[in-house]
């Protein structure tokens, strides 16, 4: 029987990677996509699967899309992997509202409410649900604050899921390190810090796929965090790894 996976974020970036590992191990992908339709389409029609668009800022609609999802699909989703995710930069001196609300609604809302419309479905008899964090949550430091409270808010959901939705669905989470360029990092930049880790060699968004579909079929864990960072997280900072070696004010700071 050929399983379905939904991938939040699927279209661009690491959501992409993860999308293509999964279809790649035999999974049917659904792709969803925010505002980035022609890279979702396109995707999916590489990988055989669909493109679903949702607005997951938008959370009164996440059952609807989830219809859709599972309309698309023509039936069970097997497995969720929330990989899409917002990231902004405000700091606890300067804290902005609107955007943690923004933030929270992506990076913690929509997920969780979408890990419970999998497992309030009547047909499956067995799932699975991936959550992205992040390595911050064991090396914090004060910068892009609001984004680092909803990692830090989605890495308890997955705990309290894996209790709630046990034995049908089990819930667990990825926290990456630096995988891909942030911002308006160069090639070069990049490239440098994203070496600076105990293994002293880049993560790789391959690497952060495959620990996702480990979790997809390791039937023995539930409510785990396994860390894809290369011991980035041992290495303390006082401020984000994307500002290594820049001028605090050139990051607004």
């Amino acid at each position: 029987m050929t399983r379905t996976v939904l991938v939040t974020g699927g279209a661009k970036r690491l959501g992409a990677s993860i999308a293509r590992a999964c279809a790649a191990a035999g999974w049917h992908v659904l792709v969803h996509y925010g505002t980035s339709a022609d890279e979702a389409q396109a995707l999916a029609a590489e990988l055989n699967g669909a493109a679903i668009g949702g607005d997951l800022e938008n959370t009164a609609e996440i059952g609807a899309f989830f219809e859709r999802a599972r309309a698309a699909a023509g039936g069970t989703i097997h497995a969720l992997v929330n990989s899409a995710s917002r990231f902004e930069e405000d700091r606890p001196e300067r804290i902005d509202p609107q955007l943690a609300a923004r933030l929270y609604a992506v990076n913690c809302t929509a997920p969780a409410l979408l890990a419970a419309a999998v497992a309030d479905q009547h047909d499956l008899d067995a799932g699975a649900v991936v959550n992205l964090l992040d390595q911050k949550l064991s090396n914090p430091n004060p910068d892009f604050f609001s984004y680092s409270l909803t990692k830090y808010a989605l890495a308890g959901a997955t705990e309290m899921m894996a209790m709630a939705f046990a034995p049908r669905v089990r819930v667990n989470a990825v926290a990456p390190g630096l995988t891909l360029p942030s911002g308006d990092q160069s090639a070069a930049e990049f490239d440098r810090v994203s070496r600076e880790n105990l293994l002293r060699r880049p993560v790789g968004a391959e690497q952060v796929a495959a620990a996702v579909l480990y979790l997809l079929d390791a039937e023995s864990v539930t409510g785990q965090t396994l860390y894809v960072d290369s011991g980035q997280r041992f290495l303390k900072r006082e401020g984000d790894v994307m500002y290594e070696g820049r001028e605090r004010a050139a990051a607004g700071g």
